[in-house]
């Protein structure tokens, strides 16, 4: 198109863009302190980091020596992971890569053992069932480990009276299971729970609005979310069987092709 008079096509332009500006420029203003808030939020949450390192170094220092055998992580260095883990998350970090070769029967003996008290409370047996031969697996042992946690914390709630860890050999693959004794019963009792925990949740965020739900409240199964996503970075696979006579949660993992170190490093 060939414009004759430029200064009236210009002058033609300037209510438009007199119009549009103030929107515009709220909007500008508006992503601006977004920007501002998440920098701030941001600087809030690795300070609050910063102090929670504080206390879980202390807890560290205070384990007397000799309590754990070598190479083996506890409770505290597991959060500490954790907690490194979230700092990368809230500064857009990526993770090194730390995978090893990880010996399994030390990981599920060192998980007996940090859940021993808490099953004893309860008044739940905890055993483990070896049938794997020296069966290890490639990746990272805290991410494992933490699998595991949230599959004993599951039964130890949810099942029955007596907890099973159990290990058997499948072809190339292992099967770590967590097995409890919990009955139909109880199962169905929970899941109706579960069902009217949902609708309140759903009927709350409903109430709160559409953006309700960024709350963080009402959320569950974290845990199980954290099992699969484990599984699948470690080429394997999670399955969940509930039966009348107890729940078997079994995470498939395949063999390591190298040999596993004394305290599963390479």
């Amino acid at each position: 198109m060939w414009i004759d008079d430029v200064s009236a096509y210009l002058a033609a332009l300037s209510p438009a863009r007199t119009a549009w500006w103030p929107a515009l420029g709220g909007a500008g203003a508006t992503f601006a302190a977004a920007v501002r808030d998440g920098r701030r939020r941001r600087t809030a949450l690795n300070e609050r980091l910063h102090e929670l390192r504080r206390p879980l170094q202390a807890l560290a220092l205070m384990a007397p020596p000799g309590s754990r055998p070598p190479g083996e992580d506890g409770p505290v260095e597991m959060a500490a992971a954790a907690l490194a883990a979230l700092e990368r998350e809230i500064n857009g970090e990526r993770e090194a890569a730390s995978n090893a070769v990880v010996a399994l029967r030390p990981l599920l003996e060192a998980a007996r053992r940090r859940w021993r008290a808490q099953a004893a409370m309860s008044g739940v047996g905890l055993t483990v069932c070896w049938d794997a031969d020296e069966a290890a697996v490639e990746g990272s042992r805290l991410e494992l480990a933490a699998a595991l946690d949230n599959l004993i914390a599951n039964a130890l709630e949810h099942g029955g009276t007596k907890v099973e860890l159990v290990a058997e050999l499948v072809g190339d693959r292992v099967c770590l299971a967590v097995v409890d004794s919990g009955n139909g019963a109880g199962r169905r009792a929970r899941q109706r729970e579960a069902v009217l925990k949902g609708r309140e949740a759903r009927r709350r965020r409903g109430a709160r609005g559409p953006l309700g739900r960024l709350s963080g409240k009402a959320r569950h199964g974290h845990g199980l979310r954290l099992v699969r996503r484990t599984a699948a970075r470690h080429g394997g696979a999670f399955a969940l069987h509930e039966g009348e006579c107890g729940t078997s949660a079994v995470l498939e993992l395949p063999l390591a092709t190298r040999p596993a170190r004394p305290g599963g490093r390479r």
